[in-house]
């Protein structure tokens, strides 16, 4: 189906669920994602009767968000207030030719890296007009941040393995977590790590923290992993307290990525290489739901896998200079990275690093070696 509003074939809505829905309404048009939806006739009909053509609208959100901005009796109907949705987003997707339409719990308008609900688009529109100027702002980094999503997505499918993993042949052992046991305010057993056998946490749950308490056993882990560290490779571990008086712990390698841990409850710290942080459990809501067990899971994963020489950082990437990490277990098995920009630091010192890691073996820092004979 054409149009003579929109710069190209009209197609159904997706069905809910699916994104980048294909359609195929001719075997030459097979494989074609959804990128102008059918369904806003009557919006277009509503703006004739106004004597403003929908075509000239069609490639200026600016003035459809004003024209939908001056007539809230849009959202008295829900069929026009619908087809205004279906409108704007084919809008959107010609001044962001990248976007497809795609079914969540109502209509989008996207990709990867931005998805538009538009029904709630068009009722901001009228009650929110103020907000023109920063929504189009929001989009003006739109095209970049595809590119910058392709060129992370390109890094992640490369064929790209660590030279060397080295694995000692005592292997870890997680130290006994004590059980422990908290009650919630009716005084029954909380159930942490099952509490939404159904997936789905109630809504104040995510801004409710309780018992942090039952992450203290990551303690244990931190000294069962420095330990094993310290034994099985030829590393350094030194003990020091950071600039705000929390003690850490530095593993300075004979060669591969120092890894600075600081241990406290609720979370431990872990620096490694030139940028890499993360805070283990990342989230204590209780919607989250995590345990010391699956903490504990993540700390290992991070700092065993460090150590083996699967761990990777690439930076600067693209044409935003971000940070591109990795970590791949020692037995190959789970991979995950993660890109954004690199810490803010003084010109010299990103050249600095910078420097350091292109000298790494496409981004991979060696493994750290194994001591002749453990201690």
């Amino acid at each position: 189906m054409s149009s003579d509003v929109f710069p190209g074939p009209l197609g159904p809505m997706p069905e809910a669920g699916a994104a980048a829905i294909l359609w195929m309404p001719s075997p030459a048009e097979a494989l074609r994602p959804v990128r102008f939806v059918d369904g806003f006739e009557p919006f277009a009909d509503f703006l004739r009767g106004l004597g403003i053509d929908p075509a000239l609208l069609a490639d200026d959100l600016a003035a459809t968000w004003d024209v939908v901005a001056a007539r809230p009796e849009i959202l008295d109907r829900p069929d026009l207030a619908a087809a205004a949705a279906r409108f704007v987003g084919n809008v959107i997707a010609v001044v962001h030719p990248a976007a497809t339409w795609r079914m969540t719990s109502e209509p989008e308008i996207g990709t990867n890296t931005l998805s538009i609900p538009v029904a709630g688009l068009v009722q901001g529109m009228v009650q929110q007009p103020d907000q023109r100027d920063a929504f189009l702002q929001m989009l003006a980094s739109w095209e970049q941040d595809d590119i910058d999503d392709e060129e992370m997505r390109a890094l992640s499918a490369e064929d790209s393995a660590p030279a060397v993993v080295v694995v000692p042949a005592r292997a870890y052992v997680r130290p006994a977590l004590p059980p422990l046991t908290f009650h919630d305010d009716r005084g029954e057993v909380i159930r942490y790590g099952r509490r939404w056998p159904d997936g789905i946490a109630p809504e104040e749950s995510y801004s409710r923290e309780s018992h942090p308490e039952r992450f203290a056993p990551l303690l244990l882990v931190v000294d069962a992993l420095v330990e094993h560290l310290s034994r099985e490779y030829e590393v350094e571990a030194r003990r020091e307290s950071g600039e705000d008086g929390t003690e850490r712990v530095v593993l300075e390698p004979a060669r591969g990525a120092r890894v600075v841990i600081t241990p406290t409850v609720p979370s431990v710290s872990v620096e490694a290489g030139a940028h890499f942080h993360a805070i283990v459990p990342s989230c204590i809501c209780d919607a989250c739901d995590e345990t010391a067990e699956t903490a504990a899971d993540e700390l290992e994963r991070i700092l065993l896998s460090v150590a083996a020489g699967g761990f990777r950082e690439k930076y600067p990437v693209g044409r935003r200079a971000w940070l591109y990490t990795e970590i791949r277990s020692p037995d190959g098995d789970r991979r995950e990275s993660s890109s954004g920009p690199a810490p803010e630091m003084p010109a010299e010192a990103r050249e600095r690093t910078g420097a350091l890691l292109r000298g790494l073996d496409d981004g991979w820092w060696p493994a750290w070696p194994l001591r002749s004979t453990p201690v």
